[in-house]
């Protein structure tokens, strides 16, 4: 069975849109989203491809073109990918929502554009899944994508219809997520339809692949998955110590997703020369890829220098209106 859930970005997305500003100045709304996300994408990527080029001979041409189409083929440090493609996503979502706006449209707008968008979205990503790879063969070598594969289009443009329609979707939900409560009844029915549609289904969702499995049965899994992700952050904010830990792992996520997967395997593989228990070794990895990028998150927050290269220097000052 599959095990791509989409248990990572449609709630990072949904989220994103909940607590959107749609109220601001566009420059200014550009100059926060690209402070708070283009930068540490740049700046680690930077840092990393300075370390790769001098140490490990990399082309310098093919890394800072890599870098530059940023897409999860093109760069070394996978995970990163995320930053520019939530940049745009975001940017389009607040066009949507400003445009709404100047219409007197409410909220009427935001969802026709949501199911448009997400429609298109996964017919593009469906109809990007049966191209020749072949012909992509010049554009990789270009990259340095060694998957062979479709690498998207720059920044994942591709995948802008479905991360926006998710982000859409949060800015509609905004009052009902603020008023969020945990019902058990409804958390058991639709963690079992969540855990049905997978089992009998198993549908895949993978946005960094390209992948997109059936528009109804993902949809819906995505759907529940956050669900069950609001219901389960409700619960947390009354677990004493063990939420405080947890809320504290949520608010320090971008610097976890950032590094947990380098750091992971790093560690991973260093224990696999001392130790043959897999198991084990993952688990110490995994701990050590959320509580190491915590530690270095707290000595960057220590300095003023690292502080602006990495972390967010600008705020946005109005709060959010109804429409």
């Amino acid at each position: 069975m599959s095990h791509h859930l989409f248990l990572s970005h449609a709630p990072v997305f949904f989220l994103s849109g909940a607590v959107l500003h749609h109220d601001t100045a566009f420059r200014d709304f550009l100059v926060f989203k690209a402070d708070a996300l283009l930068k540490p994408f740049f700046v680690v990527l930077s840092a990393w491809g300075l370390a790769r080029i001098v140490f490990s001979g990399v082309d310098t041409r093919t890394y800072l073109l890599g870098m530059l189409y940023a897409t999860g083929n093109t760069i070394e440090w996978v995970p990163l990918w995320y930053l520019p493609h939530l940049f745009l996503a975001m940017l389009l979502a607040w066009l949507v929502l400003r445009l709404a706006n100047r219409l007197h449209a409410g909220l009427m707008l935001p969802a026709f554009c949501m199911a448009i968008l997400l429609a298109a979205g996964i017919a593009i990503t469906h109809i990007l899944s049966q191209l020749d790879v072949q012909q992509f063969a010049g554009l990789n070598l270009l990259l340095g994508n060694h998957q062979g594969n479709f690498p998207g289009l720059p920044w994942s443009l591709d995948l802008t219809g479905i991360s926006t329609a998710f982000i859409l979707l949060g800015y509609i939900m905004h009052e009902h997520v603020m008023r969020f409560r945990f019902q058990p009844w409804i958390f058991a029915i639709v963690l079992m339809s969540f855990a049905a549609l997978h089992f009998f289904f198993d549908e895949t969702i993978d946005l960094n692949m390209r992948l997109y499995g059936n528009w109804w049965i993902s949809t819906a899994q995505a759907l529940l998955g956050i669900y069950l992700l609001l219901s389960i952050s409700t619960c947390l904010q009354y677990a004493g110590k063990v939420g405080k830990a947890l809320a504290y792992l949520g608010s320090s996520s971008l610097f976890i997703m950032i590094f947990h997967s380098w750091i992971e395997w790093k560690i991973f593989v260093i224990l696999a020369r001392w130790s043959s228990f897999d198991y084990l070794n993952a688990s110490i990895a995994l701990l050590a890829g959320l509580l190491l990028p915590l530690l270095l998150l707290s000595l960057v927050k220590k300095s003023k220098f690292l502080h602006a290269l990495l972390l967010p220097a600008t705020h946005i000052p109005k709060l959010r209106t109804k429409m």
